[in-house]
């Protein structure tokens, strides 16, 4: 067998200069042995590395092969950082990235192919932050983005553009947790002013074409407006689960506040009731139609109270009726 490999001169070396060998320089004699033998005829493209620069820390491997191909020229001090032609910042078939400038952080990867084709050219020092430019995404990155989680895409199933420090067609500030902004085909939703709240959604589009046009700091607050919702809504609604919606199912119209929980305020063949002021209160129900058909003009802050004009009982109530279970119904008070 020829001196394919440094082990096989190694094992010479070791050969020759033990003079009286110690039982240390025979075990490592018999594993340069081994690891000779168990190569067969090693080429350079069975191991491949090329290192041209210091690196005094510790795991550090730089390879040139078919499997990765990495070439390392500077310094590594740090610990685990690897920069390989397959993995992580990389220039091959497979990935093809190309890495310019310093990356102290943990897990970041700039590439650049047909799959991803994503340019980094500056620092990145957060986590898992990918910016990516193909024919699937798209997405052009050109500010810092400094949290976590945040996507940039522009391709013909998002579309979005990122100009600032948020998602989607974003020209707000959107510091919240899961805000997403997207103009597609399927969505299209605009958002123009600030969401610092969580989980909100502004959408125009076939299926439901809602728009946002002021803040809403609540959470889970739904502005919808589509054939079958059609919503409109124009102030601020800071509750939690208020809906205010316009169809052919329900077709209610809220135009002032309401800021307590579960009040409801319908118009539509099932019901038709029409409230104009504000209903502060808990449980109140105010309806017109077929079956009970009663106005309510004034304010009602109890709890539980109903008035109700229709073939049944027909009663009006005008005043207030602060106690409990009175009920002023014509046909049963003289």
């Amino acid at each position: 067998m020829g001196y394919h490999s440094e082990e096989s001169r190694r094992v010479l070396v070791l050969a020759q200069d033990m003079g009286s060998p110690t039982v240390e320089h025979l075990e490592e004699l018999k594993r340069a042995l081994v690891l000779v033998l168990d190569m067969g005829s090693p080429t350079v493209e069975h191991f491949g590395g090329i290192k041209e620069g210091p690196s005094p820390g510790a795991g550090h491997g730089f390879t040139n092969n078919a499997a990765l191909g990495g070439i390392k020229e500077g310094p590594s001090p740090g610990v685990g950082h690897g920069f390989t032609n397959r993995h992580g910042f990389t220039n091959n078939a497979a990935l093809g990235g190309i890495k310019e400038g310093p990356s102290p952080g943990v897990g970041h990867g700039f590439t650049n192919n047909a799959a991803l084709g994503g340019i980094k050219e500056g620092p990145s020092p957060g986590v898992g932050h990918g910016f990516t430019n193909s024919e699937t995404l798209g997405g052009i990155k050109e500010g810092p983005s400094p949290g976590a989680g945040h996507g940039f895409t522009n391709s013909g199933t998002l579309g979005g553009i990122k100009e600032g420090p948020s998602p989607g067609i974003k020209e707000g500030p959107s510091p919240g947790v899961g805000n997403g902004f997207t103009n597609s085909g399927t969505l299209g939703g605009i958002k123009e002013g600030s969401s610092p709240g969580v989980g909100h959604r502004f959408t125009n589009s076939a299926t439901l074409g809602g728009i946002k046009e002021g803040p809403s700091p609540g959470v889970g607050n739904g502005f919808t407006n589509s054939g079958t919702l059609g919503g409109i809504k124009e102030g601020s609604s800071p509750g939690v689960g208020h809906r205010f919606t316009n169809s052919a199912t329900l077709g209610g119209i809220k135009e002032g506040p309401s800021p307590g929980v579960g009040n409801g305020f319908t118009n539509s063949a099932t019901l038709g009731g029409i409230k104009e002021g504000p209903s502060p209160g808990v449980g109140h129900g105010f309806t017109n139609n077929a079956a009970l058909g009663g106005i309510k003009a004034g304010s009602s802050p109890g709890v539980g109270h109903g008035f109700t004009n229709s073939g049944i009982l027909g009663g009006i109530k005008e005043g207030p009726s602060p106690c409990c279970g009175n009920q002023f119904t014509t046909g049963t008070k003289p």
